[in-house]
């Protein structure tokens, strides 16, 4: 994710260096100064860059060109207005900033009832109690035919909370509800405020929506020309207030606004603390299932009283409604995805929001809601979350050894347990190839490993390597049984054996060492290193994952010598779980499906290495995913093999194949 911070100008008390300093590098500001529905210059929008430059980060999302309510009533002038949008965003694109968050709500951007409600740790944060927002609706706004909008219980508990207050407390009521931001609305009067109540007298919840599909429709043309995505910010609260539509509030105005604008560069602000704002909405859902279309993500926390209508931003912006955690990964696998598809924008801008008002924000006067302190932990929360997810280390403090390391599979899933926090031992018979893996490792920053040339079919080799691993690092906890693989020496080119099939061709002339070669390297192969280093993994409670095929659960053509061997790890795996079982040594099986490796190239490809073989196509045909493996795609079964999540799963054998063991092929 991209850090960002809100910037509210040069009149913000807190400064570009102040954010600097938090760790931000991205900024999130508007042209403030610049009344809504002016025009943002082009000479505003560069010295505007260039002071955020200046400080070494990057204005990232501009909160927020405002609409004008002209558009979104689509009355008086409503087509200029228009115009000076599609303009100002050209002009702000052309400054290089291509993300613009904004709302669609009627004259007020938010709505809050305290604005310093008390924390137990003497900090404050804001409120929305929907008694207090009743009484101020009935007895102060006095707006006509308010007592419908509201159960009887919310009426009386209003009636009760007005007549508590003094003249005081009644003007701080309004004064909180009637709060405007910079560059949005103006701080309102009551009677200012039931003044522009009227412009949306006759505009219902459809009309206020077609209004919005019209204006982003309107300046789509715009953002495709210029690479602006358009950032809808949600209501806030997500709930119909003071008799004004509500048109973006849940799971289903988000996808009636995808239908109705189509284009790409239309989408979401995932504001999680104004989506929180609604007992129902699970905002991290609506982070998994509108990924793609969020641009811009607000991360905070809400915690509702008991009514399940008020509700107080966190003490904390991990910890509330919203389930934090799970939002920040599917953010982070949204920005894998963008990154793997070679988009260039792949990192998401994410801010703080409505940080708590601690003592040492006192004497600076921020804006509500936006204080140093707190968003600076805020800032710090989410940063560590996200590290977190991404360097999780489930393995930490784990030894493995994968013998065949250096090879297409095993080498991937030697950096796989690496990754996972692991040290790993490379082990294979060709210690130039194993110290070229272990370089390249090194690179990645992968740098716990431990070459050891041995050969799998050699005992005394593989007692000498375990005592250097023991030496070195005291213990195993995890052994990957990879060597193996085919010889084409132990195959036969004839897939039946016809009359007037040559010998060579077919069984009868199998070179029988070729067939002793690929049943050694994968059975003696494979029971040799569980022999010699299961003493080790006896000592640790470790566990062994064996290197299956699919081979073993069907006859395959021509590799009658590999099938046979694999079969045996099968039988192998399932007599060595049981008998080791009373050690606490588990033991599985990984069973992959079609993968290209150097063993099983001539059989699956043709020389150029892109066209399949006749026999690479049968196996694509058979294989109901079309594809052939990916060496990471083994990964994920040997992490869970390898967890405390299996510590109850042994003697199994576990397909990775595509779905090539479920088709029948009919």
């Amino acid at each position: 994710m991209i850090e960002s911070w809100r910037w509210y100008g040069p009149g913000d008390p807190i400064t570009l260096r102040d954010i600097r300093q938090a760790g931000a590098s991205g900024i999130v500001t508007a042209l403030h100064e610049v009344k809504c529905g002016d025009l943002w210059t082009e000479e505003a929008v560069a010295e505007r860059v260039r002071m955020i430059e200046e400080q070494g980060m990057n204005w990232v999302v501009a909160e927020s060109i405002a609409v004008h309510e002209d558009i979104k009533t689509r009355s008086g002038n409503w087509k200029h207005y228009l115009e000076v949008y599609k303009q100002s965003l050209r002009n702000l694109a052309g400054g290089g900033v291509k993300v613009v968050c904004y709302n669609f709500m009627p004259v007020l951007d938010w709505t809050r009832s305290d604005l310093a409600f008390p924390m137990e740790d003497g900090s404050s944060v804001l409120k929305y109690d929907s008694a207090r927002v009743a009484a101020f609706d009935l007895f102060i706004l006095e707006r006509p035919g308010a007592e419908g909008d509201y159960s009887p219980e919310t009426l009386d508990r209003a009636r009760s909370l007005f007549q508590s207050l003094d003249g005081e407390g009644r003007r701080a009521l309004a004064d909180s509800i009637l709060l405007g931001l910079p560059g949005t609305v103006d701080d309102l009067t009551p009677e200012q405020f039931k003044d522009m109540l009227k412009r949306y007298e006759g505009i219902d919840d459809a009309r206020l929506r077609q209004n919005l599909y019209d204006f982003l429709n309107e300046i789509m043309p715009v953002c495709e020309e210029t690479g602006i995505r358009m950032a809808i910010h949600p209501d806030d609260p997500p709930r119909p207030i003071f008799g004004l539509p509500r048109i973006m509030s849940d799971e289903e105005d988000m996808r009636r606004m995808i239908r109705e604008v189509p284009s790409m560069h239309s989408g979401f602000t995932l504001c999680t603390g104004s989506l929180g704002g609604l007992y129902s909405n699970s905002p991290h859902l609506l982070m998994e299932e509108f990924a793609d279309r969020v641009y811009f993500a607000h991360f905070r926390n809400t915690v509702f009283d008991a009514d399940h209508e008020s509700f107080r931003e966190s003490g904390s912006h991990l910890c509330g409604h919203t389930d934090m955690a799970y939002a920040m990964q599917c953010l982070i696998n949204e920005e894998n995805r963008r990154k793997a598809e070679g988009l260039e924008n792949w990192r998401i801008p994410v801010r703080p929001d409505h940080g708590k008002l601690m003592d040492i924000d006192l004497e600076k006067k921020c804006y509500a809601g936006y204080s140093y302190g707190g968003r600076v932990i805020g800032l710090a929360e989410l940063r560590g979350l996200a590290m977190g997810l991404q360097s999780f280390r489930p393995l930490v403090g784990k030894n493995a050894l994968v013998t065949g390391a250096a090879g297409v599979l095993c080498s991937v899933m030697a950096r796989d347990l690496l990754k996972a926090g692991a040290r790993v031992a490379l082990l294979g018979r060709t210690r130039s190839k194993l110290e070229e893996l272990q370089r390249k490792l090194a690179e990645e920053g992968l740098t716990r490993t431990l070459v050891i040339a041995a050969d799998v079919l050699d005992k005394a080799q593989l007692e000498e390597a375990a005592t250097l691993l023991e030496n070195t690092w005291g213990r195993l906890d995890i052994l990957v049984n990879g060597a193996g693989g085919n010889d084409p020496r132990g195959t036969t080119p004839a897939e039946q054996c016809m009359p007037d099939t040559p010998a060579e061709q077919g069984f009868f002339g199998m070179d029988m060492q070729g067939f002793e070669y690929v049943n050694r390297l994968n059975m003696i192969g494979t029971i040799l290193p569980s022999q010699v280093f299961g003493k080790l993994l006896a000592a640790s409670g470790g566990c062994i994952v064996n290197i299956s095929s699919m081979a073993a659960f069907q006859p395959l053509t021509k590799v009658g010598a590999y099938g046979a061997a694999k079969a045996a790890v099968d039988n192998f795996t399932k007599w060595l779980a049981t008998h080791l079982a009373p050690l606490g040594v588990r033991v599985n099986a990984i069973a992959p499906g079609f993968f290209i490796t150097d063993q099983n190239r001539f059989l699956m490809m043709e020389k150029d290495g892109e066209t399949p073989t006749p026999r690479g196509r049968k196996v694509l045909a058979k294989t109901p995913m079309h594809r052939f493996g990916e060496p990471g795609d083994l990964c994920g079964a040997l992490q869970f093999l390898v967890s405390p999540s299996a510590s109850f799963v042994t003697g199994t054998i576990i397909p990775v194949d595509g779905g090539f063991l479920a088709y029948s092929g009919v």
